[in-house]
Formats: C-alpha cells, sequence, structure tokens
C-alpha cells in the first residue's frame, strides 16, 4: 500500500507540475481568455453573404482573465469550411480573443480550448509509465522532460541564433544521451555499452542524412512551416534544420535499440559467466536482428502516418508514383526515414561489438580468437 501510495504522490507531482505549464503558457497571451459555451442561436444571415453560411449568437460565460465569470454574446460565423470554421455548441470550451480601444470592446471565438483532454491523456500516460516501471519509470519521465526542456532552451534557440543546426543537434543529442542513460541505469558497462551504440548510430544516420540529402538537392523548404519561418528569418540553415530534425526523430528509437542491445547482452553474461567474445557477440546480433523489423517498422510507419493526408492526395488524384517520388516533399521524408532506420540498424552491431568486448574479460577474448 506504502509503494502504491508514493506512485499515485509522484505522479500526483508530475500532473501538477505539467498542468501549471500548460497553465502558464496559455496564460501568458493577455487578449486570449478562456470560455464555456452556454447557448448557441442561429440568426438569419446577411445579404451579401453565402448560402451556405450560418450566422450565430453565442453566449459564453468567461473562465479567465479580468472578466472572469462575466457572460458575454458575440456574432459567430460558419462559412462552410471544415478546417476554418469552429462548429461549437453547449457546453465547448474555447478560446476568446478580445480586442479593445477606447469605444468599444469586440470577442472573437479563435479556437477550442483543448488543454483537459491534452492534460487527461499525458497525466495517463505519466501514471502507467511510473506504475509499471516503478523507479525507472520515474527516471523515464524525467529523462523526457529534460529532452524536452533542452530542445526548447538549447536547440531552438541556438539555431535561431546562426549555429550550424547539425553541429548543434548531433552535439547536443549525444551529450545528452549520454547523460539520460547513466541516470537511468547508472554508470556501469551496460550504460557504457548503449551510450557508445547510440552515439555511433545517431553519427551514421546524421552522416547519410547530409551526403543523400545534399545529393538529392533537398533544400529544407518543401514544408509550409519552413517557408513561414524563411520569411521571419532567413538567417537560418533550412536544409541544416532538416538534417537536424531527422537526427531527432531517429534519435528515440536508436537509443531502444542501443539499451536493448546492450542489456540483452548483460543479461546473457550473467546467465552464463562462462561465454566468449564470439558466442556473446552472436547473441547479442540475434537480438538486434529481432528488432531490426520492429523498430524499423515503427520508424517508417510513424513517417507514413504523419504524411497519410497527403498520400491520399496523390492517390486520388491518381499522380504518376515515379514523379511523386522525386518531388522534394516526399524525397525529404524518404531520406528521413531511411536514414534513421539505417541509423538504428548500424547501432546493433556498433552495441554488440562494444558490449562484447566490455563484459568478456580480455584473456577470454584473446582464448576465443586464437582458437
Amino acid at each position: 500500500m506504502d509503494n502504491k501510495f508514493k506512485v499515485f504522490f509522484i505522479s500526483f507531482i508530475f500532473i501538477l507540475i505539467f498542468t501549471g505549464v500548460v497553465n502558464k503558457a496559455s496564460a501568458n497571451d493577455n487578449t486570449r481568455y478562456k470560455g464555456r459555451i452556454t447557448n448557441v442561436e442561429v440568426i438569419q444571415s446577411q445579404p451579401y453573404q453565402d448560402e451556405d453560411w450560418v450566422n450565430q449568437v453565442v453566449t459564453i460565460k468567461l473562465l479567465s482573465g479580468p472578466h472572469k465569470k462575466q457572460t458575454i454574446d458575440l456574432h459567430h460565423t460558419l462559412t462552410g469550411h471544415p478546417y476554418f470554421d469552429l462548429n461549437v455548441k453547449k457546453g465547448d470550451k474555447v478560446i476568446i480573443q478580445v480586442e479593445e480601444n477606447e469605444t468599444y470592446t469586440e470577442y472573437f471565438i479563435v479556437d477550442f480550448a483543448r488543454q483537459t483532454p491534452i492534460i487527461v491523456i499525458t497525466s495517463l500516460f505519466v501514471i502507467l509509465v511510473i506504475m509499471i516501471g516503478g523507479r525507472q519509470g520515474i527516471k523515464a519521465i524525467i529523462s523526457l522532460i529534460g529532452m524536452g526542456i533542452i530542445i526548447m532552451t538549447m536547440i531552438l534557440p541556438l539555431v535561431l541564433k546562426g549555429y550550424n543546426p547539425i553541429l548543434v543537434t548531433v552535439g547536443l543529442s549525444s551529450i545528452l544521451t549520454g547523460i539520460f542513460i547513466v541516470f537511468i541505469g547508472g554508470f556501469s558497462k551496460k550504460t557504457l555499452a548503449a551510450t557508445a551504440g547510440t552515439i555511433g548510430g545517431l553519427l551514421a544516420s546524421g552522416i547519410l542524412a547530409v551526403v543523400v540529402g545534399r545529393a538529392s538537392y533537398l533544400t529544407g523548404l518543401s514544408s509550409g512551416e519552413a517557408q513561414m519561418l524563411q520569411y521571419m528569418d532567413a538567417s537560418i540553415d533550412f536544409r541544416g534544420l532538416l538534417f537536424s530534425g531527422i537526427i531527432i526523430g531517429a534519435l528515440g528509437a536508436i537509443l531502444d535499440v542501443g539499451i536493448s542491445i546492450a542489456s540483452s547482452m548483460e543479461q546473457i553474461k550473467e546467465a552464463d559467466p562462462t561465454t566468449d567474445f564470439k558466442t556473446l557477440f552472436t547473441r547479442g546480433i540475434l537480438v538486434g536482428r529481432d528488432l531490426i523489423a520492429t523498430m524499423s517498422n515503427t520508424l517508417i510507419l510513424a513517417y507514413v502516418g504523419s504524411s497519410l493526408p497527403l498520400l491520399l492526395l496523390f492517390q486520388a488524384s491518381k499522380s504518376n508514383w515515379g514523379e511523386v517520388f522525386n518531388m522534394e516533399l516526399i524525397g525529404a521524408e524518404v531520406v528521413r526515414s531511411m536514414a534513421g532506420s539505417i541509423g538504428l540498424t548500424l547501432a546493433i552491431p556498433i552495441t554488440a561489438v562494444i558490449s562484447a568486448l566490455l563484459f568478456v574479460k580480455p584473456q577470454n577474448e584473446s582464448e576465443d580468437l586464437g582458437n
């Protein structure tokens, strides 16, 4: 019972911290407030509007801001566009934009308030990881938060200041990988092998991304977000930014492979202390072969899933798939998935050979090689 209480207490602390961060971030803009829809009434459309347009008077109770708990009425229009329209109903929580001047105050609904479901699913994730993982689960959550903080406070600001995105990402990711692996597993031969294998796979992934990306004439400007960022700050190395994204995207899978193989080989060595270098290395490779299929599929399917609407668009328009794969937008995703998969594949033999060298005593290794 005492252990369960500790789990729930620690989970509750993490949830409180996350909730506070989300609420603080949403409160930074003093012109946007949260509100709850209490009534929606359809009114007659204006003569100049299209027939598909729907005009509404929406009654909202403010949940934040200087006029909290007050009720306001605002005019809300639906144009028939499924993306831009906010089809609100009674009970929905929304974000209100306020425009004030000396003569009037005007309110607009700008988005739905999504903090609650996001906090709920994140809280569920934290509770399950801590309940099932115990102390290691707590360390995993702390490491995840730490990595997010480093990306937000170090990698992104350094890239915006004009530093090389590849050097920043690879350098900081390599350092952080070592720190977090040691934090989770303590300093041991296993963590040393996992760190070396992960960094090796990470470097391989980064080098491949750079070489193939340049050979493919990738600019890093194929996405709408990158094009918007270019207008804001054209001094950023967008090709390097693309390669940095590839490295960060592959880091989790490569880290998983490195830790899994190093941990498996440590268990094999403990179960059979007399095992030699060749046997231990072979078993590590066999474990890695099982991981290749699952991790490569996970990485590639994650990228395919994120691009599914685009692929459906090509399918619906009956595009030539040869031409589609030649597009920079698709080519960048192919390079991203292939470089990451190759990086995690190469992490397997790197981790296996380093683990075998560390776990087997030098005399055992020399005896095996001499036979």
